[in-house]
């Protein structure tokens, strides 16, 4: 690892849980339709870009069952892994947009998302794609930066 890279080490846990929370956001928000323009690593976190081509029910879904998937999928790692569980507090930043989707949805749309029905469809997205984070995490944290 070079002096000024973002990479991790590929053999340390807390990298691996951080990427694996990464790729569970990237997965259900490609299975919502979200186009994944970049996953990004840095041992103090990391990112998902994406671009999201509307603001309507299905998509606003769709970005809420990803944002709860990096939870879900960081969750599983650990508890596998036999080092805990996943904090809320490390997902605060996600639960908080994800308050503001419900909000949308009840405001513009009447509609309810609940935190129980959109954790289940997190986790059924994390298991679908389970094999896939568990390869792709080392290279994320080696590289720092991937595509899906």
């Amino acid at each position: 690892m070079g002096l000024f890279t973002s990479a991790g080490d590929p053999d340390n846990p807390a990298h691996l849980a951080i990427a694996a929370h990464e790729l569970g956001h990237a997965w259900a928000w490609s299975d919502g339709g979200l186009q994944i323009l970049s996953i990004t690593f840095t041992p103090r976190g990391g990112h998902v870009r994406t671009r999201n081509p509307s603001g309507h029910p299905p998509q606003l879904i769709a970005e809420a069952v990803g944002l709860w998937a990096g939870f879900e999928a960081e969750d599983r790692w650990l508890r596998e892994h036999r080092l805990g569980k996943a904090s809320r507090g490390n997902s605060s930043h996600d639960i908080r947009a994800f308050r503001s989707i419900q909000r949308i949805m009840h405001r513009e749309y009447r509609q309810t998302l609940t935190e129980r029905s959109v954790r289940a469809s997190a986790r059924a997205a994390v298991n679908r794609h389970w094999a896939q984070i568990q390869h792709a995490a080392p290279a994320l944290v080696k590289r720092g930066r991937i595509t899906l």
